[in-house]
């Protein structure tokens, strides 16, 4: 009896959090995201189109180290300098604490091709981010990983 309490109590807990969630292109809450979002994902996909490692750790929000660096050039190794162009990148705000996106990124390369890619998106510290980098343990700034 005491266990289908704790699984009764379990359900209702995910479904109110499913029904809080936000809705494609809503936020959740009565509050809008803050602004900037957008903008980042144009900024990232400059940074791929450049081949620019700085740029990538800049909107990765990840400092300027060896294991970012490394990682940095291994997205722009299999992803950069393509010459892509945004076609549409809408994105979906949640708010579970600090604002979080994600962006269904369609871009087209110089050979016409159709590109698909989610972007993962945060709100830290009063800017957005990229979610691009795995974090090592003790160099953990933040809690993107």
């Amino acid at each position: 009896m005491n266990r289908q309490r704790v699984l009764l109590a379990a359900t209702v807990l995910l479904l109110t959090v499913g029904c809080s969630s936000a809705d494609a292109g809503g936020t959740s809450g009565e509050s809008s995201p803050p602004p900037g979002a957008p903008d980042l994902v144009k900024r990232y996909v400059e940074a791929l189109n450049d081949r620019d490692v700085k740029g990538l750790l800049e909107v990765g929000a990840a400092p300027d180290k060896p294991w970012s660096r490394k990682q940095a050039a291994e997205i722009i190794q299999s992803r950069g300098g393509k010459g892509l162009t945004i076609a549409k990148a809408p994105i979906r705000y949640e708010r579970m604490g600090d604002y979080m996106g994600k962006a269904a990124l369609t871009t087209s390369d110089t050979k016409g091709r159709t590109l698909r890619e989610t972007v993962d998106l945060i709100h830290d510290k009063s800017h957005w981010h990229v979610v691009l980098f795995k974090w090592p343990n003790g160099d953990k700034e933040s809690s993107k990983s």
